[in-house]
């Protein structure tokens, strides 16, 4: 009879701890993420989303770079210099800031990405991008539901 109440008075112990530690969780949603905003070349915009489609997100991903999601404006916001015809816009995630930092780098420095972004950037016949906006976030509070690539 005292197995059984050992056990059970550990089992609450256990229980009320590991619901604890949940709370404690829940404030704490991990990652390091991008909002990315381009503004695209006039008339490049779906050029840029085709390019991101087929090249610049695999070299994301095999670099661990997780693509949270790609977005086309259906209207123009001219506060934000958003505009439905040139504004290509994505979230890209990272497990912290540390991480991000050597993700991109090896991203960079890939061959793939040097040869199918970089050169096509630096030439002002092929080049897409006018211009790009990047703000560095966090989650906040319980309600972010990405998972990161570890």
């Amino acid at each position: 009879m005292l197995k059984w109440k050992i056990a059970a008075v550990l089992g609450v112990a256990l229980g009320a701890a590991g619901v604890t530690w949940g709370y404690a969780q829940q404030g704490q949603a991990p990652g390091f993420y991008e909002l990315r905003v381009y503004t695209a070349q006039p008339g490049k915009r779906d050029a840029l989303a085709a390019r991101f489609a087929k090249l610049t997100a695999p070299i994301f991903a095999r670099h661990g770079i997780t693509n949270v999601g790609y977005w086309i404006p259906q209207q123009s916001d001219p506060e934000l210099g958003i505009t439905a015809e040139n504004t290509f816009i994505y979230i890209r995630g990272y497990p912290s800031k540390d991480e991000r930092d050597k993700r991109l780098k090896a991203n960079a420095e890939d061959p793939e990405f040097v040869e199918g972004v970089r050169k096509q950037e630096a030439n002002p016949d092929t080049k897409l991008v006018l211009k790009v906006h990047n703000i560095d976030m966090v989650p906040n509070g319980p309600y972010t539901t990405i998972t990161l690539a570890k």
